[in-house]
């Protein structure tokens, strides 16, 4: 088969029309993002439809022949869509990898029909013109920068947040996604250029002007961009190159050709904003830090708390905002390049509306938590013991609490101080559910948490006092004694760690592990839950959580270690799978 594209000499008109059509095609290529976000919009209201037909629990036939033959034959044909629909969903929430991306199989799937769609608008009607294609190559990719910039916004105020109800932290996938599709196209634009000037004897002539070096550094760019943080040393130097080549590749793409132009100006807006929104989020705060022993020798936990009642009287207070499960940016004060860099992910673990207080807790290791730690240590000789701290945010899921609530039975799962993020939602669920310890509501809840020593449980199981009462009733403690396992696998609940390649919530994997059935000390404080040694056994836990009822819809909440999460998803999957069960499967990590 020959190769159908050639070297074509074009009069003054032709080319015009080709301009047309290469402008044409990038904008549908821009436009056609709107498709998928009106299919996410359908999927919502067909899940609500779902919920709201199985809310009314009418799935056994009445005992009338005639209704049980006929009138009910819509209904069944609802009910075995919505299975389908619910095993497809889950099969598609499975984990999948493409190259150094690791989403899940919806995502993958759904970045390599986009790259497949933007590779066809490549093609179509450029007839035999070489130029034509290569050009097209080009603009198809700049004409996704704004949607890549987009998908980049921390901020609630993205578009896409709004309209999928997905967080940043789930959005940054398909960023990374996109963004290796624009380096695919561009690689080819860059290409088939190098090869035109070869035959045409014109690479060392073209190398010397400026708008051929401008789109050489804008390739060289998106490929150090694309590089992931785990091949760098120190996520810092990640960071730092990430962001200061996202800020220089706009300006040098303006110098490379005008008539990527327009995309460089929506980007630049973009970017402007998501700087606007994320200084308009940003307040410094007086508060304190603690380290608080964890009894296995080595990785204390570092306690920040933050009154919330001394910004009441301010006419901006974004710190009032903050609600159950979200995470904000936390690092002592500094310039806004030094604090950009330093910050990482904090989760909420306190009850704003409840303690008056935002509380946050982390793992002491290097970069951001050891210069808290030490600045901890250095407040204690100052008279109020207070610290000048910025916060970032309120970022992430706030409409977890009132989802929770709307399912009959509730399964919380943590790992280590993965607990930052479950324990707070459990408490708001026991609130919300009943204020009085040992209501029958409550037992629609359970709560298993792994830790590697007793010590650990203390800052959120308090044995004494009225946070104690009541607190541990549906809250089960696995205490593994794990300490000699080095390798650390990603969580969730804050931020990477320089040295540490990617999460503070990063737990040895000895902590969590299926198969392995607990032995319960009995120590005197069941009113602070339940204690037991070794690991938990998730095929019995999770066996328990759903043996209530086939028509009970289940929410299981899971943030720890990743070994934890994989588990625990394989356990549910039997019940999804098999029985065609509806789950809400929400595993919180923050990825890099």
């Amino acid at each position: 088969m020959r190769w159908p594209y050639h070297f074509i000499d074009l009069t003054d008109e032709q080319k015009l029309l080709r301009r047309e059509s290469l402008d044409t095609f990038a904008n549908v290529a821009q436009l056609s993002a709107v498709v998928p976000l009106l299919v996410v919009q359908l999927a919502f209201g067909f899940s609500r439809l779902s919920r709201r037909w199985q809310s009314q629990k009418d799935f056994d036939p009445p005992s009338s022949p005639y209704l049980k033959n006929g009138s009910l034959r819509p209904w069944n044909g609802f009910r075995i869509g919505s299975v389908f629909y619910r095993k497809v969903q889950w099969w598609m929430g499975e984990e999948q990898r493409l190259g150094d991306v690791e989403g899940t199989r919806g995502r993958v799937l759904f970045a390599l029909t986009w790259l497949v769609w933007l590779f066809w608008l490549c093609f179509v009607q450029t007839g035999d013109d070489y130029l034509h294609l290569t050009k097209r190559f080009g603009i198809i990719a700049a004409s996704q920068l704004p949607c890549h910039y987009l998908l980049a916004i921390k901020s609630p105020y993205s578009p896409f947040q709004y309209l999928t109800g997905k967080s940043h932290e789930t959005l940054n996938v398909y960023h990374r996604l996109l963004g290796k599709a624009i380096t695919f196209l561009l690689y080819l634009h860059a290409i088939f250029y190098v090869n035109f000037y070869v035959q045409k004897s014109l690479l060392i002539s073209k190398l010397q002007e400026l708008y051929v070096l401008c789109g050489i550094f804008a390739l060289v760019a998106f490929k150090v961009i694309s590089i992931p943080p785990h091949k760098y040393k120190s996520y810092r130097i990640f960071y730092t190159i990430h962001i200061t080549l996202a800020s220089l590749l706009l300006p040098f793409l303006f110098f490379h050709v005008s008539h990527l132009r327009i995309y460089l100006y929506e980007s630049g807006a973009i970017y402007l904003c998501h700087t606007l929104l994320r200084s308009y989020a940003t307040t410094t705060i007086s508060g304190t830090i603690k380290t608080i022993p964890t009894g296995t020798g080595h990785d204390d936990l570092i306690e920040i708390t933050i009154p919330t009642s001394q910004h009441t009287t301010t006419a901006f207070q974004p710190i009032l905002t903050y609600r159950t499960a979200q995470h904000t940016y936390l690092s002592l004060s500094r310039s806004p390049l030094a604090r950009s860099i330093n910050s990482n992910p904090f989760t909420l673990a306190s009850l704003p509306s409840i303690d008056n207080e935002l509380r946050f807790y982390a793992r002491v290791h290097a970069g951001n938590t050891a210069a808290l730690a030490k600045a901890a240590a250095a407040a204690t000789h100052s008279p109020t013991n207070d610290l000048t701290l910025t916060l970032e945010g309120p970022y992430g899921v706030q409409t977890h609490p009132d989802r929770l609530l709307t399912y009959d039975r509730i399964l919380l799962v943590a790992g280590g101080i993965g607990a930052t993020f479950v324990v707070p939602l459990y408490r708001q669920l026991l609130t919300d559910l009943s204020p009085s310890p040992g209501s029958y509501r409550r037992e629609k809840v359970r709560f298993i948490w792994a830790v590697r020593s007793a010590e650990e449980k203390a800052w959120a199981l308090p044995e004494e006092g009225k946070d104690g009462e009541g607190l541990g009733e549906r809250a089960e403690v696995f205490v593994t004694g794990s300490t000699g396992a080095s390798e650390r696998e990603g969580g969730g609940g804050a931020g990477a760690e320089e040295g540490e390649e990617a999460i503070e919530l990063q737990e040895r994997t000895g902590l969590l592990a299926d198969g392995s059935r607990s032995q319960e000390i009995h120590d005197g404080s069941e009113s602070n839950g339940r204690l037991h040694t070794g690991r938990p056994d998730l095929h019995a836990v999770v066996g328990e959580t759903f043996s209530h009822g086939a028509s009970e819809r289940v929410a299981v909440v899971v943030c720890g270690p990743k070994s934890l999460s994989r588990d625990l998803r394989r356990e549910v999957g039997r019940w999804v799978v098999g029985q065609g069960r509806e789950v809400w499967f929400w595993e919180e990590s923050f990825g890099t």
